[in-house]
């Protein structure tokens, strides 16, 4: 039967999952809307731009006609009633020619001679100068059908009126919606009258959405209204999700996938932790120290690793924050003592040596630290003058309480040495070192790696260096990569160092063999002396 912490861990993994997977939909979110407004801008703009060209198309037309028949406006209408009908009848979109003298139409290409006022034939009194488009509700021989009307006045009252039938526009603007694709509004005049279909009310022009797209005409008082409707707008995101899904449904599974790892991993890692000290997957690597006024191997720093069997190499850093984090770093570092003391005879350390490990503040307050301790010194005593250093590490604040002061005191009287590991990254401070008393000094190499630079950390680094020597302490740097961090660091009166320039962590036959090509010895880059040397006890390091 699952208990209910393991059903509540299931069940908090399904939920980061989900939540992991619905990120990239919800970070995709604001680029399908982009993307979908802009598709559908550029539709609407299009069918405007369309719609518009062919309004003007049909306007210039009329325009044309009222300019051919501006010379007959002064002639009797009997001469140029057959120019009118003939006009009306061989071009398409007319339903009728006037001429129009002081707002009275004096001839029609309809019913010939007339003597009828503007306004009875049509919802306009008055033909103003110049070019006019003007929707009209009827004209007098078809009253229930919509009409524009398409005046050019030669002066005020005196002009040349063509009604086109506004069923033409009315087709245009039902192509241009494409069956309830768009909202379209064809707009007259200068004071934007719509154009409406036979029997519908007269409006005002509606209040353009976000999304409408409008097209102006430069030529004529004309404007074009395109809104796209819920439907469309829906398929055009629509479409949009579809050409994100291939993407959408991979990142979502690599994102899932991805905390799923995660965060099993996390929940998990003490019993992986465990485990992995069951199956042997923990190793341990070693790396050189160097005394740097010899260039001679002083000793050892032993690097616990671990080779997971799905994972591969997991960062140091990461298990063992993750086991201090689950309060498992006692086992960890007894499990790290066995494995130290079972390579003992392949490192085979050369006399006068030390072998450093790491141990955490909280395994240094317990009542069983010196028992531990004890298990891997007594069989580092089986080798001659090897000394066993154990370095603290800063991860956490020591935890100031009797049995640690106790601990440290009862080891130092059976002959370990203590360093202090990282110092100046972690909690450390000066009272760390009065009270401790802690022989050996740890440089990390965030600050060795600015040695001999116009960086902020090398001021840093030479107070530590000094704040050592004040003190007496010895000094170890961590992660030496060049000849010149090494130079300035002796010049300096660094007394051991420790990196890649001299030599990687490598398993015990890998460093047998490596102690037998160099003899125990590098050669050491000729040092920057900057201060004279101070004589620093630093027996057994």
């Amino acid at each position: 039967m699952p208990t209910s912490y393991s059903i509540r861990r299931r069940i908090a993994a399904i939920v980061v999952t989900l939540l992991a997977a619905v990120l990239p939909i919800l970070l995709i979110l604001p680029i399908v809307f982009y993307e979908s407004q802009r598709q559908l801008a550029g539709e609407a703009n299009v069918t405007a731009g369309v719609l518009r060209r062919q309004l003007e198309n049909i306007l210039l037309r009329a325009q044309d006609v009222t300019q051919r028949l501006t010379p007959a406006l002064q002639r009797p209408c009997e001469e140029v009633l057959p120019l009118l009908r003939q006009l009306g009848a061989l071009q398409p979109y007319f339903r009728s020619l006037l001429l129009v003298r002081d707002d009275v139409v004096t001839c029609s290409s309809l019913y010939g001679m007339s003597n009828t006022p503007l306004i009875a034939v049509s919802s306009q009194e008055h033909v103003p100068k110049g070019m006019h488009v003007t929707p009209v509700a009827g004209t007098l021989l078809v009253p229930d059908r919509p009409a524009v009307l398409v005046s050019s006045g030669l002066r005020d009252g005196n002009g040349i009126a063509a009604f086109l039938d506004a069923q033409y526009l009315y087709d245009l603007k039902l192509a241009a919606a494409r069956d309830g694709v768009y909202d379209v509004d064809i707009l007259l005049g200068p004071h934007n009258v719509p154009l409406v279909e036979a029997g519908e009310r007269q409006r005002g022009p509606r209040v353009p959405a976000p999304d409408t797209q409008q097209s102006s005409s430069s030529m004529f008082p004309v404007q074009v209204r395109v809104t796209p409707l819920q439907a469309q707008r829906d398929a055009v995101r629509l479409h949009v999700w579809r050409g994100y899904a291939a993407f959408l449904l991979l990142a979502s599974f690599l994102c899932g996938y991805g905390a799923y790892r995660l965060y099993g991993w996390r929940v998990s890692i003490p019993g992986e932790i465990r485990k992995g000290m069951r199956l042997r997957q923990f190793h341990m690597v070693y790396q050189p120290v160097i005394d740097m006024s010899t260039g001679r191997i002083s000793g050892v720093e032993a690097l616990l690793r671990w080779g997971h069997p799905r994972l591969g190499k997991v960062r140091p850093d990461l298990f063992i924050a993750a086991a201090e984090e689950h309060h498992i770093i006692d086992d960890l570092t007894r499990h790290m003592f066995d494995l130290v003391a079972n390579d003992l005879a392949l490192l085979d350390l050369p006399r006068d040596s030390h072998l450093a490990v790491n141990v955490c503040g909280a395994h240094m307050a317990s009542d069983r630290f010196v028992a531990d301790v004890d298990a891997l010194l007594s069989r580092v005593r089986a080798y001659d003058d090897v000394r066993l250093v154990l370095e603290v590490t800063e991860r956490h604040p020591l935890p100031d309480t009797p049995t640690l002061r106790g601990n440290m005191a009862e080891l130092r009287e059976r002959g370990v040495r203590w360093a202090l590991d990282d110092f100046g990254t972690g909690h450390s401070s000066l009272s760390y070192l009065q009270t401790l008393h802690v022989p050996f000094l740890k440089i990390d190499r965030a600050f060795v790696s600015s040695a001999g630079t116009e960086a902020v950390s090398n001021v840093v680094l030479d107070t530590i260096i000094g704040l050592a020597r004040q003190l007496g302490m010895a000094m170890i740097a961590e992660g030496v990569e060049t000849e010149a961090q090494a130079a300035y660091l002796a010049g300096k009166g660094v007394q051991f160092s420790q990196g890649f320039l001299f030599a990687r962590p490598m398993p015990p036959r890998e460093l047998a063999a490596w102690r037998t090509e160099h003899a125990d010895r590098v050669d050491l880059p000729r040092p920057r002396l900057t201060w004279p040397p101070d004589a620093v006890d630093t027996s057994g390091a």
